[in-house]
This record gives structure tokens, C-alpha cells and sequence, in this order.
């Protein structure tokens, strides 16, 4: 590899067993084909995942009980087979980076660049992006590896991404670029 490129990362955001639902599947191939061209290239794998206590906030307002730390819900969904060598981290919020050593790991790897890929496109998926942009990695978002529950929250979380210039090309075309 050119030590001179930007190295690059793939990053899963909560394609767990208690997150994927209906709306979710649809992703999966091309989210399993993505980290198969990843680690046939040597890029890392990381997967970052929900990891909740039952009394987290995010249960006081509603939201149903999902991903508690070590259920079987919490684990990533059996399709993606993670390997021996890809990275886990635990989140209790919604970005990858707040409350983790995720940005850490990066910057140790040297790593630049930053394909995020999972479930919800407008909440986990958007945080985690907002946070990479903010601290200066460059990110592209294939828009096919993504979902959300309700589509206008896709599309519009998607546009976002675009107002700050967030690259959403296809897994074909990020797998090209790889």
C-alpha cells in the first residue's frame, strides 16, 4: 500500500440484531459486500455499536428496550460475519466518537478517510458523520448501505450530509475506489 494515501476505514454503525427490523435488510448485501472488498484490500473493519444499560436515557423517553450490553440483541447481525481482525466499539449514544476511543484508534492508524455505512441514516449514521466532519476526517456515505425507518428521514439526513459535502456514492463506486 502507498503509504502516501490517505488511509481509510470502514465504519458499521449499529447493524445489530435488535436494530436491523424490516426496514434495515434491504442494506445488507451490499453493506456485507462492502466489508468484504475492505478486508480483501487491508482496510479495517469497525463496527460501532450500540451497548445500552437498561436505564440509559434514551429509554425514559419511549424508546423501547434494544441493544442492551451483553444480550444477544446487541450483538451485530450474524450476515456480516465480523472477523478476527475487525475493530469493535461500544457506544451509548448516538456517534460513533462521543464517549469512545474511536477517534483515538483512527488517528493511531493514521487513517483519513472514513466510509460509514448502517442504521439510521438520520440518527446514528448522521451523528457519527457530523462528528467525523468536525474533526477533519474526510467521509463518504454510501447511500445504499444506509436505512432508516421512514424514508424522508433517509433522504433527508442524505441531504444533509450533502450541504457539508459529505461524498454519497454507491457501494459499487466506493468499492472502486477502494
Amino acid at each position: 500500500m502507498d503509504q502516501s494515501a490517505p488511509r481509510k476505514a470502514v465504519i458499521v454503525v449499529d447493524l445489530q440484531k435488535d436494530n436491523v427490523g424490516r426496514y434495515g435488510r434491504g442494506i445488507i448485501p451490499n453493506v456485507k459486500l462492502l466489508i468484504q472488498e475492505a478486508r480483501a484490500r487491508g482496510i479495517p473493519v469497525i463496527f460501532a455499536c450500540d451497548s445500552r444499560y437498561p436505564d440509559d436515557f434514551i429509554f425514559k423517553s419511549g424508546h423501547p428496550l434494544s441493544t442492551i450490553r451483553g444480550t444477544e440483541g446487541a450483538k451485530v447481525i450474524d450476515e456480516l460475519e465480523p472477523g478476527p481482525g475487525d475493530l469493535f466499539v461500544e457506544k451509548r449514544m448516538l456517534s460513533a466518537f462521543f464517549g469512545t476511543d474511536l477517534d483515538f484508534t483512527l488517528r493511531q492508524k493514521g487513517i483519513r478517510t472514513l466510509i460509514v455505512a448502517g442504521v439510521a441514516t438520520w440518527a446514528c449514521v448522521l451523528k457519527t458523520v457530523l462528528d467525523a466532519c468536525e474533526m477533519g476526517y474526510e467521509v463518504m456515505v454510501p447511500a445504499d448501505c444506509c436505512a432508516s425507518p421512514v424514508p424522508e428521514g433517509h433522504d433527508a439526513a442524505l441531504k444533509v450530509m450533502g450541504l457539508l459535502r459529505v461524498v454519497k456514492p454507491s457501494v459499487k463506486e466506493v468499492i472502486e475506489a477502494l
